[in-house]
C-alpha cells in the first residue's frame, strides 16, 4: 500500500508549479550489526526499511497548486514502521526540487539514515538525534542532514504516545517520527571533471538552524585515492578570532574565510592541476555542536595529441611499409585507437583495425600516457588515391581526432633516373667524337 502511495504522489509532482510538494524516499536505517563481518560472525552493519518524509519542498510549475498534494500517511500508526518525517525549511534544503523530480527523470536517489551522537550529547537521551544521506544518481546534489526529534505532544485523553519498537522512541498520532532539519553539509556537484594543470572548483556548503551566537566554524578538505588519504586544506574561523587559522598543505588550494562564516560556502578551489589531484575529496564541516561531510569525485583528464610517423605514403616496388600512429602525453589510460583505409572509388572507409598492434602503454613523469599503434600496409590492396586514417578516441575529447594520409602513385627511382641520364650522355659524346 505505501508503495502504490509513492508512486502517485511522485505522478502528481512532477507537474511544474509555483507550490509546495512533499518528498518521499525510500531509505535504508543502517545500525551496528554486531558481528565479525566475513568473519562468519554476522554482519558489520544491519539495514531496515525506511522512510523519509520532507514536507513542503518548493517547487515550480506551470500547473495549479492543486495538483500538488501532500503525502498521506496511514490512516493507523504502526509501531513497526520507520518513518521520519520533516519539512524543508528552517534551514533550507538547498536544491530539493532535484530530489523531487527524481523519479520522473529516471533518477534513483540514495538514502540511507543512522543514529548521530552530537558532541556531548551522549548522556542526554532527549532529544534524539539521526543523520542521512541523500545522493542524486549521477554525479548530481548530494546531502547530509542532521536530524533532531521534537517532542511529540499528547492528545486529550493523555494516553501515552504510541512507541517505535526498534528505536525505542515515540511516534506521533499518525505513526511518524517528528524530526527537525538543524545541520545540513551538501555538494551540488558529486562528481566534477578538469583538466590538467588546469583550475577547478569543488562545492560544499553547509546550513544550520538558529546558529549558536559566537560559535566557531571549522573546515577540513581532504583526498583519498587509492587506499591512501592527505589534508588538503584546514581552516577555523571564529568571532573571537581576529583572522581565520587556516592549514593549507596542498599548495594552489584556497577557501574563502568570510563566505564561510557568512554564507556557509565551504568550497575550494584548486589550481595546476597535477595528476596526483585526482581522488575522492572529503568536505567536513563542524559548526557549534554539530559536524557532517559530504564527497566530490576530481577526475583530471588531459586530450591526447595524435600524429602519423609519415607525412605521405609511397610505395616504390611491391614491399609493404609499415605506418605507426602516436598518441601523446594523455590521461586518464583507457583510449581507443582505429584505423581506416578509404580508396577513391568506395563510398564508406574499411575498418583495418585487426591488422594492426599497439606497444605496450609508457607513462610520462608528470603522470600522462603514451601509446603507438602499427600496422603493416600492402600496395597490392592499396591504390593511389586511398586514404589511411587513424582515429582515437579518449573521455577528454569531445569527439574523436582523426589524423591521415594519401596513398601517392609511385614515382620512378632516382637512381636509375641518373644512371640512365649517365649512359644516354656518355652515348651521345661517343657518337660526337667517332
Amino acid at each position: 500500500m505505501l508503495f502504490k502511495i509513492i508512486f502517485f504522489w511522485c505522478a502528481l509532482a512532477c507537474v511544474s508549479a509555483e507550490g509546495a510538494a512533499d518528498l518521499v524516499l525510500a531509505c535504508s536505517l543502517v545500525e551496528e550489526g554486531g558481528g565479525m563481518g566475513g568473519m562468519g560472525g554476522g554482519a558489520l552493519f544491519t539495514r531496515t526499511p525506511a522512510t523519509l518524509v520532507i514536507r513542503d519542498v518548493t517547487v515550480a510549475s506551470d500547473s495549479s497548486p492543486e495538483t500538488l498534494t501532500p503525502f498521506n500517511l496511514p490512516e493507523v500508526a504502526d509501531p513497526d514502521s520507520i518513518i521520519f518525517e520533516s519539512k524543508a525549511s528552517s534551514p533550507e534544503i538547498p536544491e530539493a526540487g532535484l530530489l523531487l523530480h527524481a523519479d520522473c527523470n529516471e533518477q534513483e536517489v540514495t538514502c540511507e539514515i543512522s543514529r548521530y551522537f552530537p558532541q556531548g550529547s551522549q548522556d542526554n537521551p532527549e532529544p534524539a538525534y539521526f543523520i542521512g544521506s541523500l545522493q542524486l544518481e549521477g554525479g548530481g546534489l548530494s546531502l547530509t542532514l542532521v536530524l533532531q526529534t521534537l517532542v511529540v505532544e499528547t492528545d486529550l485523553s493523555n494516553q501515552p504516545p504510541l512507541i517505535q519498537s526498534k528505536l525505542e522512541l515515540p511516534l506521533s498520532r499518525s505513526g511518524t517520527l517528528l524530526t527537525e532539519v538543524v545541520f545540513l553539509v551538501f555538494s551540488k556537484f558529486q562528481s566534477v571533471s578538469a583538466a590538467l594543470r588546469g583550475e577547478t572548483f569543488l562545492d560544499c556548503g553547509f546550513r544550520q538552524q538558529g546558529p549558536t551566537p559566537g560559535q566557531e566554524v571549522g573546515l577540513e578538505w581532504r583526498l583519498q585515492h587509492r587506499g591512501h588519504g592527505r589534508k588538503v586544506l584546514e581552516m577555523r574561523m571564529g568571532p573571537a578570532m581576529e583572522s581565520p587559522v587556516v592549514n593549507v598543505e596542498r599548495e594552489g588550494s584556497s577557501v574563502d574565510a568570510h563566505q564561510l562564516v557568512r554564507d556557509g560556502n565551504a568550497s575550494v578551489t584548486l589550481t595546476k592541476l597535477k595528476v596526483s589531484d585526482e581522488g575522492t575529496y572529503i568536505c567536513t564541516v563542524r559548526a557549534g555542536l554539530f559536524q557532517a561531510q559530504t564527497i566530490v569525485q576530481l577526475h583530471v583528464t588531459q586530450p591526447p595529441g595524435v600524429a602519423l610517423s609519415e607525412e605521405k605514403l609511397v610505395f616504390q616496388d611491391e614491399s609493404p611499409q609499415r605506418l605507426s600512429c602516436h598518441c601523446r602525453n594523455y590521461y586518464p589510460l583507457d583510449s581507443q585507437m582505429e584505423w581506416f583505409a578509404l580508396s577513391p572509388t568506395d563510398t564508406e572507409p574499411t575498418d583495418l583495425t585487426e591488422q594492426s598492434s599497439f606497444s605496450s602503454h609508457r607513462q610520462n613523469s608528470d603522470g600522462t600516457f603514451c601509446l603507438s599503434s602499427h600496422i603493416t600496409l600492402v600496395p597490392s590492396s592499396l591504390s593511389p588515391g586511398t586514404t589511411i586514417t587513424c582515429k582515437v578516441s579518449h573521455v577528454a575529447l569531445a569527439t574523436p581526432v582523426s589524423v591521415s594520409l594519401t596513398v601517392e602513385k609511385s614515382e620512378p627511382d632516382s637512381y636509375l633516373m641518373v644512371l640512365g641520364f649517365l649512359v644516354i650522355t656518355v652515348l651521345f659524346f661517343y657518337q660526337v667524337m667517332r
